[in-house]
């Protein structure tokens, strides 16, 4: 069993070692002095090997990086899942199906639609049968805007889901001519999946490898990031407001007008309709499912579900979700010892409450509420709220005040809803809405990310914005 692991980028030279739950990790070290001569040298790097590979040629070795992870009866995928356990304090289970389980639908999606639907969504304004769901463009493309790639793009990380922060590498490959050099900043020295996933591209394509510099430095470090704004052409920024308000502000500061996404707190819902509360097999299948995206990464993810509302009674449902969240945590999917006090703090102000369910494992928390409302957890946890609503209208009026948190919306309606809540919820702000035990994985190839395709965005201005289902009718889920 290892118990080191060292990393090293060909850009950024110095480096630190910290020790998580017995396994010391070096990682490399940004440093203000030479920040700019990185970020000059890939910049001549990437100019060079965009210029002289073709884009399918790059796309093969993505595939291949891409596919690499994708088999999980690896020896080396086999350890690597233990490694991030050990580090992240995550389950196995939840690294094993939602954090490499990213790899398997990327590997597994017909090449030849590949980017199909996104550009026929642009083009079009109706709504678009991808292969596994429906999209939809809401707003108008101003056809005079133009297409520009960046030679610089930097990503400001955090957050700790495996395999979503690693594949942002993708963004800047090229679309159509050419690709982007890249500067990413690791979210922590236990978020060390991004630093695997290009040691894996090093060993296919060093050069390719030599477009991204990529370690961790201090969020908030001005000395640092001053000169990464100054130099990048745009910015990608995955993080809590208060960061992305702070960032945005030196934005404008030192390098006003560059493309920026922006991607902070989301706060996930999901709606229950009444035929799959009365109804026990859908009832069952839907909260097995619920248990899932409630659970994935200890509830601390973009896409957790926080609010369920449900058309019937909010008590009886929240009492059966708890039960099964329970089990899932003891058989399945364990709360990582990181985030364990969280449940003891939580335990210690409700416990013995009439709103609130909760045992001594101090696991899970479910509150109940008669009168629905936008609730917004104090507390990133296997934490949830049930309440009782008349019907997706309601719903509707509810979410749309809160568009700035809005992602992720699982659903459990008849199939004559799918699209009429698609169109709803799309206006509201949700982008994307999945069936219950889906919210982690999201088809880069079809779903956009808080509402936008940020492999486009990125070269391309665009003023629409996107929603997509990742199912079509209840059958392509309920078993």
């Amino acid at each position: 069993m290892k118990t080191e692991i060292e990393f090293r980028d060909p850009f950024f030279t110095s480096s630190l070692t910290e020790e998580k739950n017995g396994l010391k990790i070096s990682y490399p070290l940004a440093d203000g002095k030479n920040i700019k001569e990185a970020a000059c040298q890939i910049r001549l790097n990437a100019a060079k090997y965009f210029s002289s590979h073709s884009v399918d040629d790059i796309q093969k070795v993505s595939d291949e990086v891409d596919s690499s992870f994708s088999d999980l009866t690896k020896q080396e995928n086999i350890e690597l899942i233990d490694l991030i356990y050990r580090s992240s304090g995550f389950s196995k289970y939840d690294i094993d199906h939602w954090g490499l389980g990213l790899f398997r639908s990327i590997a597994n999606y017909d090449h030849g639609t590949r980017g199909y639907y996104i550009n026929k969504a642009i083009k079009g304004n109706g709504i678009i049968q991808t292969r596994y769901g429906y999209l939809k463009r809401f707003g108008i493309i101003n056809p005079f805007n133009k297409w520009k790639e960046p030679s610089l793009l930097s990503h400001f990380i955090s957050g700790n889901v495996v395999g979503y922060t690693a594949i942002l590498s993708r963004i800047g490959l090229p679309v159509k001519l050419k690709g982007s050099a890249q500067i990413m900043k690791l979210p922590s020295t236990a978020s060390f999946f991004p630093m695997i996933y290009l040691n894996k591209l090093e060993t296919i394509d060093p050069e390719l490898r030599k477009t991204i510099a990529c370690g961790y430095w201090k969020g908030g470090d001005d000395l640092i990031e001053k000169s990464i704004i100054e130099e990048s052409d745009a910015i990608n920024i995955l993080s809590s407001d208060q960061a992305i308000k702070d960032l945005v502000a030196r934005i404008e500061k030192y390098h006003r007008g560059i493309t920026t996404l922006m991607h902070g707190h989301k706060i996930g819902i999901a709606y229950v309709s009444k035929e799959f509360v009365t109804d026990s097999d859908k009832l069952e299948q839907t909260i097995d499912g619920l248990v899932n995206d409630i659970s994935a990464f200890d509830g601390g993810a973009c896409y957790n579900v926080k609010n369920i509302y449900v058309q019937g009674d909010p008590r009886k449902f929240a009492e059966m979700l708890h039960a099964k969240l329970e089990l899932f945590e003891k058989r399945i999917s364990p709360v990582s010892v990181n985030i364990r006090s969280t449940g003891t703090s939580l335990y210690q102000i409700y416990s013995g409450s009439n709103d609130v369910i909760s045992s001594d494992e101090k696991n899970v928390f479910v509150r109940v509420k008669e009168k629905p409302e936008f609730w917004k957890p104090d507390e990133l946890f296997r934490y949830v709220q049930v309440m009782r609503v008349t019907d997706e209208k309601e719903v509707y009026g509810l979410i749309s005040k809160h568009m700035h948190y809005l992602q992720t919306a699982i659903i459990a309606v008849p199939d004559k809803k799918v699209v009429p809540i698609l169109l709803l919820f799309g206006k509201a702000g949700v982008s994307n809405i999945h069936y219950p035990g889906s919210a982690p994985l999201i088809n880069v190839y079809e779903e956009p990310h808080d509402r936008e395709f940020d492999v486009i965005r990125v070269r391309y201005n665009y003023s629409a914005r996107f929603t997509a289902t990742n199912f079509k009718r209840n059958s392509d889920w309920i078993s």
